[in-house]
């Protein structure tokens, strides 16, 4: 029973410690010399950003070389050209790209 609360406090800490941003995608960024990887940029600070992230230009990068991937990708596009105003997370890590928080989820309304 120790173990399972002390696991529910540990998962809870790392949900809290999530970057993120609320505004409307400023700028995207992708091409062959990225490879699979898709940056973008939201207007706004970034809340509780990681320690990895060092980056001026780009406040997300996202994996798209799988399926799951190019549907947050089309997500993201979609909010982009639309002008939305949308809610960014990030995971407290840069293992995507070095320097740029790695994207975890996308809210809009």
């Amino acid at each position: 029973m120790k173990y399972l609360l002390a696991a529910c406090i540990l998962f809870s800490g790392a949900s809290i410690a999530a970057s993120n941003q609320t505004g409307k995608i400023t700028s995207l960024l992708a091409g062959p010399v990225y490879g699979d990887k898709l940056f973008f940029k939201v207007d706004g600070a970034i809340n509780q950003k990681p320690s990895c992230h060092t980056n001026e230009h780009f406040d997300y990068v996202l994996d798209i070389s799988t399926s799951t991937g190019k549907a947050y990708m089309s997500l993201i596009m979609a909010a982009y050209a639309a002008g939305k105003t949308v809610t960014v997370s990030g995971y407290d890590k840069c293992s995507i790209y070095t320097g740029v928080s790695n994207f975890r989820s996308l809210y809009t309304k």
